[in-house]
């Protein structure tokens, strides 16, 4: 565990599976404007690229990730990447996952979190941690504000 994990959870007005559609359309994250990932499929072990805005500006870094688990029955998205030897050096674990708040009011909680381990990380090298933890917030009230806006 890391001291610069990452935590945020936001309440969108919308039903679960309005806002799991979304969020899997990963070829269609223009609500994003931190993160894309390109990858030819949304499968657990598929491999990819994300890109990265740290500044939302569209100046992108790259990174190598794969697809952890993927669940629609649990509304789970999570992709992992790492540098060194089992990510002796720096690993992160990002998870998005949805849970509805109360069938009769529409309302699902969305819980985005990235977990970082690695020498890197314990040291707080390797990535801009606070502007990341500011930048998720911002992907969760983009999406929040996209899927809203539907309905």
């Amino acid at each position: 565990m890391s001291r610069f994990n990452i935590s945020h959870e936001t309440i969108i007005n919308a039903p679960i599976e309005s806002v799991w559609k979304k969020l899997i359309a990963i070829d269609d994250w223009e609500w994003n404007r931190w993160t894309k990932l390109k990858a030819d499929s949304l499968a657990e072990g598929m491999e990819g690229k994300l890109v990265a805005s740290y500044e939302g500006n569209d100046e992108w870094k790259e990174f190598d990730f794969r697809f952890g688990k993927v669940s629609e029955s649990e509304h789970l998205l999570t992709w992992v990447g790492s540098v060194g030897p089992k990510g002796c050096l720096f690993s992160g674990h990002h998870t998005m996952r949805l849970e509805a708040m109360n069938e009769n009011e529409n309302k699902t909680r969305l819980i985005h979190k990235e977990e970082f381990g690695g020498l890197l990380a314990q040291l707080g090298l390797g990535l801009p941690f606070k502007t990341l933890d500011r930048n998720y917030l911002l992907m969760n009230e983009s999406l929040k504000k996209c899927v809203e806006e539907k309905q």
